[in-house]
């Protein structure tokens, strides 16, 4: 059926939608709020400023196999340009008219915030909300953008898979895994035994356990992104990944599977940390002399070969 002889496009989509979750067993607000946020990211790769900007964070699984999703609250992204608060308010202004009549759900520009965020010294970003609407549904879509990170390897433009069918879908610029990893394990590094982001060790745990990885290009990723936020690279086994850690997260950790009952990581989270210091003990040791290091890592049998 043709866009012109839906009367209602945004009550047809949303109905899809319900049905959807229903068949899912998916929780229905969680659904739209996918469907608003992946109809804004459309609406900004129909643009040519989308070339300066790469999606990265939890929105980044929804092109990997289905079973590593995680929902997320909002879009991050990684911008290169003016990271003026101004300039991207008048980038979103612009997402928010293009017109897409067939997907049923409209940007009011008018509901703009944005504000600068500053997480420390090392990171400098803007976060934005704009509230959509789906039929008589109002959804509020969060954007954080980072500026000036480190990206290795090259990113690759690849399409993003729309919830429902016969929608265009959006092509955009996505960060390597190798990079997802990187930042992940700096942030680790960094937060030491005060880590509270228990979603990064349950990212780098799916990643792992899905792909193939090159331990020379993990290493140059790793490298760079520790240079760039001005960290070291340890030379052994860090606090947040030690035996240790789990004493002190492992109440957090079950919180968090509270929270998150989509996700399905290992219980105790001993088990995941055994998993994560076993990647990463090669990976630490060849930093230090990557040339003399080389390897990939097998997910099925969850070692370096």
């Amino acid at each position: 059926m043709s866009v012109r002889s839906i009367k209602n496009p945004g009550a047809s989509i949303n109905a899809r939608l319900m049905n959807r979750a229903r068949d899912r067993g998916d929780i229905f607000n969680l659904v739209q709020t996918r469907y608003a946020q992946e109809r804004l990211l459309y609406r900004l790769s129909q643009l040519p400023e989308a070339e300066g900007y790469m999606l990265k964070g939890a929105m980044l699984y929804g092109t990997w196999p289905e079973h590593v999703y995680r929902p997320t609250k909002d879009i991050d992204l990684l911008g290169h340009g003016d990271p003026s608060p101004e300039a991207v308010l008048a980038l979103f202004r612009k997402v928010c008219m293009v017109v897409v009549p067939e997907d049923g759900i409209t940007f009011d520009p008018a509901t703009l915030s944005v504000q600068p965020v500053r997480e420390d010294e090392h990171y400098r970003g803007i976060s934005l909300t704009v509230e959509g609407q789906i039929h008589t549904a109002r959804v509020t879509v969060q954007v954080d953008i980072g500026f000036g990170d480190h990206v290795y390897p090259a990113p690759k433009s690849q399409r993003f898979p729309g919830l429902l069918p016969g929608l265009p879908e959006a092509r955009i610029l996505m960060y390597p895994q190798a990079t997802v990893i990187a930042e992940k394990f700096e942030a680790m590094v960094r937060f030491g035994a005060i880590n509270s982001r228990l979603k990064d060790y349950f990212d780098i745990w799916v990643i792992i356990r899905t792909f193939p990885l090159d331990m020379p290009v993990l290493i140059r990723a790793i490298s760079g992104t520790f240079e760039r936020r001005g960290a070291t690279i340890p030379t052994g086994i860090p606090v947040g990944l030690s035996p240790d850690f789990v004493q002190i997260v492992g109440q957090q950790w079950q919180g968090y599977l509270r929270l998150n009952p989509q996700v399905n990581p290992p219980s105790p989270f001993e088990d995941l940390l055994s998993d994560l210091r076993q990647f990463f003990g090669p990976v630490i040791a060849g930093s230090q002399r990557p040339e003399l290091h080389q390897g990939q890592w097998d997910p099925s049998k969850k070692e370096w070969t």
